[in-house]
């Protein structure tokens, strides 16, 4: 073989490669996207699972990144502590309105007799009162003395006045913590991508907030989704739960190499939560004018089972 004829075999072998490695790098993407989509499935399951096997509730809790927090590629199952109903039998609290923003929120005091182990409450642990009614928000924590919020944009009737309430019993639920179950971690280069992620058609909830704290799924005892805590808030769905799973690479928006997004590549993944059922479903990205637009076809495409 003469030189020319080696070099022109050589450039085919390089224009050949040039052509099938982008095609096997996107092959390989596409089963790192599918493989952490299954695994969250399986995991989201069986938090799931284990609410309805002990009575008790159960989570997970999805880890932002130290580096880039707009996405997650750890998870950890969580359980919720026994409730916390004060020092003795008769612990009490009295209760007054503190301040009110007419369909946004009410800010309360509860005032508790005896004392409380302020170890064993803390901010965004949440109380009802006299057993009955809402779940209030706590905000800050005395030993004698707890602030708390309620969200009213739902309409929600605050039945406390500016002046002390008689006491009443409290029960205080804390938040989740880290069970002994092994981590979840997602294939390398596949992410749930925080920022396109939340709830609602129109819902972009985890986004990168005011801070960097975890994202808790709480299942309750019937299987349901009951709670879920995200930028020091809590709250009850009644609308699904959209987590996107795609490529590290397109994370932060805007900085892919093709100029595509998580939620604008066919390739990736929608896992989505029922509120009302706690069952988790996959859906593929679908084409279109926006990330609610992509949303609402997953909602009503047919599930892929976690594939």
């Amino acid at each position: 073989m003469t030189l020319v004829e080696l070099l022109v075999v050589i450039g085919v072998i390089v224009l050949l490669m040039g052509i099938a490695v982008p095609a096997i790098q996107s092959s390989a993407n596409q089963r790192r996207v599918r493989e952490a989509a299954r695994a969250l499935n399986v995991y989201l399951g069986a938090a799931r699972n284990h609410a309805l096997e002990t009575g008790r509730p159960c989570g997970v809790m999805i880890q932002r990144m130290a580096n880039l927090p707009q996405c997650s590629m750890v998870l950890d199952h969580v359980a919720v502590p026994a409730p916390y109903c004060g020092e003795s039998v008769d612990a009490v609290a009295t209760v007054q309105l503190v301040s009110m923003q007419i369909g946004r929120e009410a800010v309360l005091r509860a005032s508790l007799s005896p004392a409380i182990n302020t170890r064993l409450v803390a901010p965004g642990d949440l109380i009802q009162l006299n057993n009955q009614g809402p779940w209030y928000t706590i905000t800050t924590v005395g030993d004698t003395q707890l602030t708390l919020r309620l969200d009213i944009t739902n309409g929600q009737l605050v039945p406390w006045g500016p002046s002390p309430s008689m006491p009443v019993p409290y029960k205080i639920m804390r938040r989740p913590l880290k069970s002994h179950g092994a981590p979840l971690q997602l294939p390398a280069g596949a992410v749930i991508d925080l920022q396109f992620s939340g709830w609602e058609i129109g819902g972009q909830q985890f986004a990168l907030g005011t801070g960097t704290q975890p994202i808790v799924l709480v299942f309750s005892p019937k299987g349901s989704l009951e709670r879920v805590y995200y930028d020091n808030n809590v709250v009850s769905l009644t609308q699904p739960i959209y987590l996107l799973i795609g490529a590290r690479e397109r994370v932060p928006a805007g900085s892919a190499a093709d100029g595509l997004d998580n939620w604008q590549d066919r390739n990736n993944l929608w896992v989505t939560v029922n509120p009302q059922t706690g069952l988790v479903t996959t859906q593929p990205v679908a084409a279109g004018a926006d990330v609610f637009q992509s949303r609402e076809f997953a909602r009503k495409a047919d599930s892929l089972g976690g594939r």
